[in-house]
């Protein structure tokens, strides 16, 4: 009897451990910034593209549900956003390529032109679901020189 309820405690206990991987870190390494594009247009609109390389940290079976960014340039915060995705994720280790786009809205007056190079920093995370209710956060982040031939005016844009 004593025995089935440490077998029975013990299974609750792995249950509750899911997505959990052996080594801390393993959420800092599971996301990769392939390509980073971004663009704006006279009218101040923009877009936001990002190609990511997304490996399971885990032993269990994923899905990722979330893209989540945070954009500024030259120190200037511009954009947050959150697109919804759905990609399985095996528990191989391999990487799966995930491309999402984020299109942004200025408020108010439209973009300046702009000839020189700007520091872009994104940061962002990678929503990884396993099983009914456990969730994690895989982090990114890049930090690019880029040219930009416009750019919205400083209000903040929404995604």
């Amino acid at each position: 009897m004593m025995r089935a309820l440490g077998v029975a405690l013990g299974l609750l206990l792995l249950a509750g451990c899911r997505g959990v991987p052996w080594r801390p870190q393993a959420y800092d390494a599971a996301v990769r910034v392939e390509a980073l594009d971004l663009r704006f247009a006279p009218d101040g609109s923009g877009l936001l593209t990002l190609k990511l390389e997304v490996r399971n940290p885990s032993s269990d079976l994923a899905l990722i549900t979330g893209v989540d960014f945070d954009l500024a340039v030259d120190g200037r915060r511009l954009a947050v956003g959150l697109q919804q995705v759905e990609v399985a994720l095996g528990e191989d280790g391999l990487a799966q390529a995930v491309e999402v786009s984020f299109p942004l809205v200025s408020q108010g007056t439209a973009g300046s032109v702009s000839h020189l190079l700007h520091q872009v920093r994104l940061s962002g995370g990678v929503l990884l679901r396993y099983g009914p209710r456990t969730e994690r956060r895989a982090t990114f982040q890049v930090e690019r020189v880029m040219e930009l031939p416009w750019l919205p005016p400083p209000e903040p844009m929404l995604e």
